[in-house]
């Protein structure tokens, strides 16, 4: 498949030390023909993660696509994975633009054997200046999601009148998998409830991922005909 795609004009790109191919990254095009590329896998091995090579594949593939003239990069991840949601929207400033439930259906890998395959779908604009900035810190917005003590999911409605919400997950949704599967679960379940809706709602905005682990958002008001961000 990757021979495939590669001899068909797509994005496979491998990243190597000493030989040893030690991350990846593949991508194709789909529609809108020559605007978009859809990123399906990247990722490094687990004894090079944290060293920067999954930001240099990125960067090489924007930098790919820009040179055939495409303006924007999309993939799913799953949005439970903190350090996924801090890179991919913090630090490469892709913006969510869909949560799909169970995307995959059921998964057998020792990742996500026994929890649905739920994914968001980020669009990087490579022709954005960067990253978003929230000017809200989370402590100064209402906490709709939050782990309690116990790590469990801590559950409460959005405000009419609240402006800012910051929607929390666990710090390594992975290690609890492996500890307590039921909780995990119901993190599953509860960050759904939530991003699902505000992602396809137009009355609010995605402001970044705050690397103390919560996806940002803020309401957006219609004044004079014209939809503004509130201003803080």
């Amino acid at each position: 498949m990757l021979v495939a795609l590669h001899h068909g004009g797509h994005y496979v790109v491998g990243a190597f030390s000493e030989g040893e191919m030690i991350g990846g990254c593949v991508g194709f095009f789909v529609e809108p023909l020559g605007e978009v590329l859809h990123s399906h896998i990247a990722g490094v091995l687990p004894g090079h993660a944290g060293k920067g090579i999954g930001r240099a594949l990125k960067h090489h593939q924007r930098d790919w696509c820009i040179e055939r003239g495409v303006r924007t990069i999309r993939w799913t991840f799953d949005p439970l994975v903190a350090r996924n949601a801090y890179f991919n929207i913090q630090r490469l400033g892709a913006a969510p633009t869909e949560y799909n439930p169970d995307f995959y259906g059921s998964m057998a890998d020792g990742i996500n054997a026994g929890d649905a395959s739920d994914r968001m779908l980020v669009s990087w604009d490579l022709d954005a200046d960067g990253a978003p900035s929230s000017s809200v810190a989370v402590d100064d917005t209402f906490k709709v999601l939050q782990p309690t003590e116990d790590g469990t999911p801590r559950m409460l409605p959005i405000p009419p009148d609240c402006v800012d919400i910051a929607v929390g997950i666990p710090r390594d949704i992975e290690h609890l998998r492996t500890v307590d599967r039921a909780s995990a679960f119901a993190w599953r379940h509860a960050l759904r409830e939530y991003l699902e809706p505000l992602i396809a709602s137009k009355e609010w905005q995605s402001t970044g991922f705050d690397p103390s682990g919560y996806y940002m958002f803020t309401k957006i008001c219609e004044t004079t005909g014209e939809e503004q961000v509130h201003a803080h």
